[in-house]
C-alpha cells in the first residue's frame, strides 16, 4: 500500500488596512479588527447624520411654529419595534403630513436608493403602517443632503401646498 503525502500550500492574505494576516474567509480584504473599526465608525457616521438632520428639520418645525419636536429614535437602524423610522416625533397632529413618512438617513459613497425604499416599504407593510419612504442622503465630505421621495409622494405635496396657498389668497 503506497500513501502519498501532498503539502497544502495555503495562501495567506493581508489586510488592505494595516496589513496584518487576514484568517478568515472575509471577502472585504480587511482583518477583523479592521472590519470592527469600519462598522464603528460607519454607525457613528450614520448617528451623526441623523443628529444632523434631526436639528434641520426642528427648525423648521419652531420657524413655523408647529408645536411639536423631531428626535433621533434611539437606536435607529437596531431596534425596528420602537419606530422604524430614523426619527421619532411627539405631539405630532393627525393632519401632518409627517405622520405619513417613514425616514431613513443615509450616508454613503455608494447609493442603492431602490434597495433603501424597497426595505423601508417593506417594513412598513410588515407593520401594516404604509408609510410614504423618504430617503435623507449625503455622500461624505458633502454639505449637501438630499431628500429622495417617490415621485407620487412628491406631487401629492406640491398639490397640497398650492392648494393652501390658493386658500390663503381668496
Amino acid at each position: 500500500m503506497v500513501f502519498s503525502l501532498v503539502k497544502t500550500m495555503s495562501t495567506t492574505r493581508s489586510c488592505s488596512q494595516c496589513g496584518k494576516d487576514i484568517l478568515d474567509d472575509k471577502k472585504s480584504g480587511l482583518c477583523k479588527e479592521c472590519r470592527s473599526r469600519l462598522g464603528k465608525n460607519n454607525k457613528h457616521k450614520g448617528a451623526s447624520q441623523e443628529r444632523r438632520i434631526t436639528k434641520i428639520l426642528q427648525k423648521y418645525i419652531d420657524k413655523y411654529d408647529l408645536g411639536f419636536m423631531v428626535r433621533r429614535t434611539p437606536r435607529s437602524g437596531a431596534i425596528h419595534e420602537l419606530e422604524p423610522s430614523d426619527f421619532l416625533f411627539t405631539r405630532l397632529p393627525r393632519w401632518s403630513i409627517l405622520s405619513s413618512i417613514h425616514f431613513e438617513s443615509k450616508v454613503g459613497h455608494n447609493w442603492s436608493i431602490t434597495d433603501w425604499f424597497n426595505k423601508a416599504v417593506g417594513i412598513e407593510k410588515d407593520r401594516g403602517t404604509n408609510r410614504h419612504p423618504v430617503i435623507v442622503a449625503r455622500k461624505p465630505g458633502e454639505s449637501r443632503d438630499y431628500a429622495i421621495v417617490d415621485y407620487e409622494l412628491f406631487a401629492d405635496i406640491v398639490c397640497r401646498l398650492d392648494m393652501l396657498t390658493k386658500d390663503n389668497e381668496q
